[in-house]
């Protein structure tokens, strides 16, 4: 009976233990300027640009590079070098109108394809995150020889949308980066909402 206990016990402990390694860590970047708040695993790295806008690495887009290839390997992957795994967030003040007129003028009236060879839309939507609107597209285009997907989300908060790109070849989209990815962006909050709900 001892023998039972002992492990029911230690098949507890180990189950225990996996479903807390699993979810992992996570950080919470604040912009209070902006008004805006996001959550990203602990394990990826947060730069800070300007006007607001960030840029989150993931740490596996770094281990495919080695600090001791030569010059010719450097020549023969530096299309792959330049090509780098991320996603960004760029806060907009926007008091003109609806989500859908910040679209149009900002993302579908321009001419990507100046900027992204062999750009298409592949899937777009809408839907809520955390109670605000939010149009998102996954687009795809070329690198070279190979094939990017992107998500492109922008999210309206009170008068500040913050428009949203990641970037991934395509071949790692499904495997490495959609769910990653999405979770980021899926967890966009207003500051001043959080603030005054801490305060109820």
């Amino acid at each position: 009976m001892k023998s039972i206990k002992h492990i029911l016990f230690l098949c507890f402990t180990f189950c225990f233990a996996s479903v807390f390694a699993q979810q992992g860590g996570k950080e919470i970047y604040i912009d209070k300027v902006n008004d805006f708040i996001i959550s990203y695993p602990d394990e990826w790295d947060l730069e800070q640009g300007q006007d607001g806008e960030i840029t989150i690495y993931p740490p596996f887009s770094k281990e495919s590079y080695s600090e001791e290839e030569d010059d010719s390997d450097l020549n023969e992957n530096e299309s792959e070098q330049i090509f780098e795994e991320k996603i960004q967030f760029t806060p907009s003040r926007w008091d003109g109108g609806d989500l859908e007129e910040f679209v149009e003028k900002n993302f579908l009236s321009a001419n990507l394809s100046e900027f992204f060879d062999g750009f298409s839309i592949a899937k777009e939507g809408k839907e809520k995150i955390n109670g605000y609107d939010a149009i998102w597209y996954i687009v795809n285009f070329n690198v070279g020889e190979e094939r990017a997907t992107s998500f492109f989300y922008f999210i309206k908060l009170y008068n500040r949308v913050i428009s949203v790109s990641s970037f991934c070849l395509t071949e790692d989209f499904e495997l490495n980066y959609k769910i990653k990815y999405l979770e980021i962006i899926r967890s966009t909050k207003s500051y001043l909402d959080s603030v005054q709900k801490d305060k109820r």
